[in-house]
């Protein structure tokens, strides 16, 4: 009964990238609410990029901040979703790196950048899936 079941959700398994692009939406909106596209979080992002020694880390923060804004507005209308992974990848490690772990962050505190990293490491190997415009809709 239940492999029944199972076997005809395979016909929906290139819609799953889907509800992952929605968890992308969700941090979006909540991201542009919180104020994370601002210039007093580049200068809070800045001093956890000088700790590592970056060259210019005023610079290497807005790039991380509008890297992300325009990742996740990609991969949300999922356009270019493949390619949009690649620095939200680099982003959240970078924040796990240079935030979470030198703080002493556990995973309950890490949790969301964890998961937005792992679900950027599915979209790179997967894709958009359907709908979207990788597709064709």
């Amino acid at each position: 009964m239940i492999f029944k079941i199972l076997d005809k959700l395979n016909r929906f398994k290139e819609y799953a990238p889907m509800f992952l692009r929605a968890v992308f939406l969700y941090y979006l909106i909540s991201s542009l609410s919180s104020g994370i596209y601002t210039p007093a979080y580049a200068e809070k992002f800045s001093k956890n990029l000088t700790g590592l020694g970056f060259p210019i880390p005023l610079f290497f923060s807005y790039l991380g901040i509008w890297s992300v804004l325009i990742g996740y507005t990609l991969v949300v209308i999922g356009y270019k979703v493949r390619l949009a992974a690649i620095p939200l990848i680099i982003y959240f490690a970078v924040a796990l790196l240079t935030y979470h772990i030198p703080e002493g962050h556990g995973v309950r505190e890490s949790f969301s950048a964890i998961m937005l990293m792992l679900l950027a490491c599915f979209l790179l190997i997967n894709g958009a899936g359907k709908p979207s415009i990788d597709e064709r809709l």
